[in-house]
């Protein structure tokens, strides 16, 4: 109510003020707030009833017709405040009565009143589906309505490499009307490597690969062999080329796209569009087909791995390889593991082994990083590798971390360091009784100072939370 009055105030205050003819308000008119769609905002508005001006007022100040019927202030949209009825006073001071205005429609971002047609879901990009109400294709001083025109006209080439003229031949292409298909691909077979490097054709050669008949499809790819690295390197041509790789349905054409991405693989693994080449390369060709893929991932593991992209490429290797391939990727991965467990990427592929909760392969890891936990565990990227191994859940694992940190003359270290903390918590937390019996043997000489350190009071809470009789040796305050 405060608020209320304080706006009514204001209000008349900025209303006197800017207009030199507006008559006082009379006394207990009423203003409420309402809450209103402001471009798809909701905002606390001031309402103020409509023609507050007294009949002398000069002509020409305010216009005395009522406004459009979709103006979105319309009184029948304001609610009723305080025992005020918008609609009611609107025709006390003078107002006609009105018809409310049609009801505001989600449209993009915001709000707009009447039917707002829905975008297609990729429409910003230049493809998607078929717009509901398109706008007319004007094309060389001419209305486009169907492919046939366009093509008595010559123009599909040139409509190809036009922004609305690409939206238009794929929503033809969506009716999947075979001598439109038939058409279109003539117009455009040339232009496969310009068009799927362009921001909007790109759209137009997926679905031509996905609509077309199989020899469309190989001719396709064939058009675009000579480039089909480049075309893969691109960040619109990358989306065409895992279309050709996801669609291809007979061994000429797998096979052709085969042996034009593998004399390139490291570069493609390594790149950030390309790697998503590879990786469907690998979900979607035969094993044999993909073999070169799963070979380069053994002999240069380490590179691959430590790479941003390429440690993803790998873990899809993990994913999808048959199992001879699979053992010989993860021996090396299990080989390299001291050096791959402190990297920022390849400590991810380790980690990625040690999910799969396969106790032969926790232990050749724990193996494998044997005699180093203590360093390891004072490092970023390796303590996490710790963690998992501890949470794996295998009792073995387990007992070797914890033997190794409590001999380690660098365990006062341990218990104060910002990442091997963390590692001491989760022995706490996931060891058995005799490993928790040994950690508190080792912590119980260095409980006075644990609480100087941020990372100390979490062992020591975590410690008393595993053992509540230890409290009896911490120092009192």
């Amino acid at each position: 109510q405060q608020l209320q009055q304080q706006l009514q105030q204001q209000l008349q205050q900025q209303l006197l003020s800017g207009m030199g003819h507006m008559a006082p308000l009379p006394q207990g008119l009423p203003t409420g707030l309402a809450m209103m769609n402001m471009n798809g905002v909701p905002q606390l508005v001031a309402v103020m009833p409509q023609y507050l001006l007294p009949q002398t007022a000069p002509a020409g100040l305010l216009p005395q017709q009522p406004p459009p019927q979709h103006y979105p202030y319309h009184p029948s949209s304001l609610p009723a405040i305080g025992g005020w009825d918008p609609v009611a006073m609107s025709a006390a001071m003078g107002g006609a009565p009105q018809k409310p205005p049609p009801p505001l429609q989600p449209h993009g971002g915001g709000w707009m009143g009447g039917g707002g047609g829905k975008l297609g879901k990729h429409d910003a990009a230049g493809g998607g589906e078929a717009r509901h109400h398109p706008k007319r294709l004007m094309f060389r001083g001419r209305e486009i309505r169907t492919v046939d025109e366009a093509h008595e006209m010559g123009g599909l080439r040139e409509l190809a490499h036009e922004q609305n003229g690409c939206r238009f031949l794929q929503d033809q292409l969506d009716l999947r009307h075979k001598p439109h298909v038939d058409l279109i691909f003539e117009a455009t077979k040339e232009d496969v490597v310009s068009l799927g490097m362009d921001p909007f054709g790109n759209y137009l050669v997926q679905k031509l690969v996905q609509y077309g008949t199989g020899e469309q499809r190989a001719a396709l790819i064939d058009g675009t062999v000579a480039r089909m690295v480049e075309v893969a390197l691109n960040v619109h041509g990358t989306r065409v080329v895992q279309k050709m790789v996801e669609c291809a349905d007979s061994a000429a054409q797998q096979s052709a796209l085969c042996a034009a991405l593998l004399p390139s693989i490291m570069q493609l693994i390594r790149d950030m569009n390309a790697n998503h080449v590879v990786q469907r390369c690998l979900a979607a060709l035969p094993a044999e087909l993909a073999a070169g893929i799963y070979d380069r991932a053994v002999s240069d593991c380490l590179a691959i791995a430590t790479h941003r992209h390429g440690c993803c490429v790998l873990q899809r290797c993990l994913d999808h390889a048959p199992a001879p391939h699979r053992e010989e990727i993860i021996g090396e991965v299990v080989r390299l593991a001291p050096k791959l467990v402190v990297d920022p990427f390849g400590n991810y592929v380790v980690q990625y082994i040690l999910d799969l909760r396969q106790p032969p392969l926790t232990h050749a890891i724990v193996q494998a990083l044997r005699g180093g936990f203590a360093e390891l565990s004072l490092q970023k990227f390796s303590s996490n590798v710790i963690e998992k191994c501890l949470k794996s859940g295998d009792p073995t694992a387990v007992a070797v971390v914890a033997n190794e940190l409590t001999a380690s003359e660098a365990f006062a270290t341990l218990l104060h360091d910002p990442f091997a903390n963390y590692v001491i918590q989760t022995l706490l937390t996931v060891g058995k009784d005799d490993v928790v019996a040994l950690l508190v043997a080792q912590i119980t000489p260095h409980l006075p100072t644990l609480r100087s350190t941020l990372y100390g009071k979490r062992i020591q809470a975590k410690l008393l939370k595993r053992c509540p009789a230890t409290k009896a040796a911490l120092p009192q305050r």
